[in-house]
């Protein structure tokens, strides 16, 4: 936008490099966050469906970044990169670093806050799952631990979403949406689909939406639940849907799903 043709005006910065992988939205507060193949993090406002205004932009990582997520009480924001690293930024210093994880010895694929912030679950390359105590580092034990969240795509929750013959990496990301037991994810093929959760069974049945032209990079679950935001990762698109439930829908589902997604726009 130019208001003088001497002066322009940036009102937004997009990413410059390479594919949009990470999202996520703030719990509480109008704000989602972006990571990508440029190794910056964005924080953009959502003042109105037509303002994303950039909030803060950060770079101080050398590989990629492909996972954040904001803590529960939106005090913190965790962001995982290529460097097998988790760095731990606090919200109201302005995104200031507090912490750091360094116990993957691969690249971060998925991450997932405890329901009191105190605790991390991590994914990474190499296939392992970590648990780990953001204020003192350390491994500890998933027993009796409530998740915020479940965004990774290996485990017991999430056994059924895996088609049969897929290889490690097919399915990028997944998000769970607890209230309404639906969990969405996004995967090689383009696909947005939408299962039951947790997803237990293989061969689970789902609903699959198109709208990306390349592969589906992540997924989330707005803070109120009524929305999901979608990043591709050549088409560097991020589409917004509007989740329908069962208990508002017409004539009831085809299959055993709870509820649809319904195309909004592109952001």
């Amino acid at each position: 936008m130019v208001r003088d043709r001497d002066k322009p005006l940036l009102i937004m910065q997009g990413h410059s490099e390479g594919e949009l992988w990470a999202l996520d939205i703030h719990p509480k507060k109008p704000l989602a966050v972006t990571g990508s193949d440029d190794r910056s993090r964005h924080v953009h406002g959502l003042l109105s469906l037509r303002d994303m205004t950039e909030v803060v932009h950060i770079k101080d990582r050398k590989e990629v970044i492909h996972e954040m997520k904001f803590s529960p009480d939106g005090a913190y924001l965790a962001v995982g990169s290529n460097d097998g690293l988790v760095d731990i930024y606090a919200v109201a210093q302005r995104y200031k670093k507090v912490g750091e994880c360094s116990k993957s010895t691969s690249f971060i694929t998925h991450l997932d806050w405890s329901v009191d912030s105190k605790v991390l679950q991590t994914n990474d390359g190499a296939g392992e799952h970590l648990i780990s105590d953001i204020h003192s580092m350390f491994f500890c034990s998933a027993h009796r631990l409530c998740w915020a969240s479940w965004s990774g795509v290996l485990g017991p929750e999430v056994s059924g979403i895996r088609p049969k013959y897929s290889n490690l990496t097919e399915i990028n990301a997944a998000d769970a949406n607890h209230a309404a037991a639906v969990l969405v994810t996004g995967d090689d093929l383009g696909l947005v689909k939408l299962y039951r959760f947790p997803c237990l069974r293989k061969g689970a049945k789902f609903k699959k939406y198109i709208g990306h032209s390349a592969h589906v990079t992540n997924v989330r679950w707005s803070h109120d639940l009524q929305w999901v935001l979608t990043t591709g990762g050549a088409d560097h698109a991020l589409f917004q849907w509007r989740f329908i439930p069962e208990s508002v829908m017409n004539g009831g589902v085809e299959i055993n799903v709870q509820g649809m997604l319904k195309y909004h726009r592109v952001l």
